[in-house]
């Protein structure tokens, strides 16, 4: 009845015109190469001066769900992730359009992103409180234990040779290390320069890896630049997936969902890592993981349903704790302190009209930007007829603005391009981007946790083992990596017997 009257407060014209621009802005700043839903919101944050309460705050929501999924359509398109949540939708997004599926990828990665959503907004409004709660309850010990899981199961996105990923994994957990240490303040391997004081940043670092050097590739070989020219006949083959064909893989949506909402909840997570672990679970259950990174629609639905998932997890740990998430979460706080409103447990009690607004206003978001997308697949298929002499310059315009807008510094724009030089080495050699990605986003957290924990026990590790969470999540660690092995073994015993 309470989310009844939340849809009820937002029936009127301004509030729904609000969300529509909201939404359709979200959209397209996400797609573009490194300005992610948080740019998105930081650039909208202003405009919601002067507003109600209700209006600003659904306006920024609407921002963030559009935010959220327009980088799946880059994504699949080019093979650059709109936003570090669509890292894992271009292992199999990117191939299945250059085999002439783009409208089947697209699809299926814009009706995973909307089923994904509405779970969240669903879980959101009946038992969020509830699920952060349990969250809250959450030590030090247990989000090294999380995160040490996560940072594992990179083990399974390390293509056919182990050893390089897990080298490509440690570059990345190397770099993570560069900038000023969080608890000692001390200045680590930034060799004297002042400007990395703060470390390498997520988005020139991501625009570098993927989008730089792949450009390169395309550029030194000329049959990538056919590969990559959709502007034959074959632009539009594919048909529009389904929700019955959605539907299909309900094995896999349900665990992909919960891991989205848990991670989403876990503040300091968010899309960038869920999408990767749903990536690496739907990958270790197939019954065809070779198929993956190879045109395998269901890497590209596991990862768009995960990573609109979090972002209900990670509303209902605002709403409820006035903890963020992520860092979209935070520009959506700076809304409601604007408005001098505390998110937090008394939240619903005190202020039951707006919180019942903002989540129907989610779940309206939702639902515009699936109309939005999904109706309107044919203009992004367009996108396909641009021949790629010039479509890649403009990606590449695109990809420096990105790199500087996030923090307005110019070194950003140097470091995208040292960056996308090592990504196109890493390539050419064989190393997989993917464990990089995940080792320098991972890293940080994993260290903080861990020397909280220690601090905590006098460096002792004893009691660190006494969560039962911790061991749940160290004997799965264990597990994740011995099947990585054993898989690895048997591949190379297939290898010699065939030879």
């Amino acid at each position: 009845m309470e989310l009844l009257n939340g849809f009820i407060t937002i029936s009127n014209l301004q509030t729904i015109l609000l969300m529509i621009v909201g939404t359709f802005g979200g959209l397209i700043v996400g797609a573009l190469p490194g300005l992610s839903a948080f740019t998105a919101l930081a650039v909208m944050l202003p405009f919601t001066y002067g507003m109600s309460s209700i209006n600003g705050l659904c306006f920024l929501v609407a921002v963030y769900v559009g935010g959220c999924s327009g980088g799946l359509i880059s994504a699949v398109l080019l093979g650059i992730p709109g936003t570090p949540a669509s890292i894992a939708t271009c292992f199999d997004g990117y191939p299945m359009a250059k085999q002439g599926k783009g409208k089947t990828a697209l699809s299926a990665a814009i009706i995973s992103s909307f089923v994904g959503g509405i779970i969240g907004a669903v879980v959101l409004s009946f038992v969020g409180p509830y699920i952060a709660k349990i969250a809250l309850k959450l030590s030090s010990f247990d989000y090294f234990a999380i995160i040490l899981f996560s940072l594992c199961t990179v083990s399974s996105l390390a293509g056919e040779n182990l050893i390089k990923g897990l080298i490509a994994c440690l570059l990345g957990v190397c770099l993570a290390c560069v900038g000023t240490d969080g608890l000692s303040s001390v200045y680590r391997y930034t060799f004297g320069v002042t400007k990395l004081a703060n470390g390498f940043s997520l988005v020139p670092v991501l625009i570098g890896l993927f989008a730089v050097s792949q450009i390169m590739g395309n550029a030194r070989d000329k049959e990538a630049i056919k590969a990559l020219d959709f502007s034959g006949s074959n632009s539009n083959m594919g048909e529009r997936f389904t929700f019955r064909d959605y539907f299909k893989r309900i094995r896999m949506i349900v665990p992909v969902s919960l891991m989205g909402l848990v991670i989403g909840i876990l503040p300091g997570l968010g899309g960038n890592i869920s999408n990767l672990m749903a990536y690496s679970y739907a990958k270790n259950t197939s019954k065809d993981p070779e198929r993956f990174g190879k045109g395998q629609i269901d890497g590209v639905i596991a990862s768009e349903t995960a990573n609109n998932a979090t972002v209900g997890g990670a509303m209902i740990i605002l709403l409820t704790l006035g903890i963020p998430g992520d860092n979209a979460t935070s520009v959506i706080l700076a809304g409601f302190q604007m408005n001098d409103i505390a998110p937090g447990p008394l939240l619903f009690k005190t202020q039951g009209k707006l919180v019942y607004a903002i989540l129907a206003g989610f779940i309206l978001a939702n639902i515009m930007f699936f109309l939005m997308e999904y109706f309107g697949l044919s203009i992004f298929i367009k996108m396909l007829s641009i021949p790629s002499m010039l479509l890649l310059p403009i990606v590449m315009v695109c990809c420096f603005i990105g790199s500087y807008c996030g923090n307005n510094n110019t070194l950003d724009m140097l470091i995208m391009v040292i960056f996308g030089i090592v990504g196109y080495i890493l390539k050419r050699y064989g190393y997989p981007l993917a464990p990089m990605i995940v080792g320098f986003i991972l890293a940080p957290m994993l260290e903080l946790y861990l020397r909280r924990s220690l601090m905590k026990t006098d460096g002792s590790w004893l009691p660190i083992l006494s969560s039962p969470i911790v061991i749940i999540f160290l004997i799965a660690t264990l597990i994740t990596v011995c099947l990585t092995i054993r898989n690895e073994l048997k591949k190379s015993q297939t290898k010699k017997q065939v030879v």
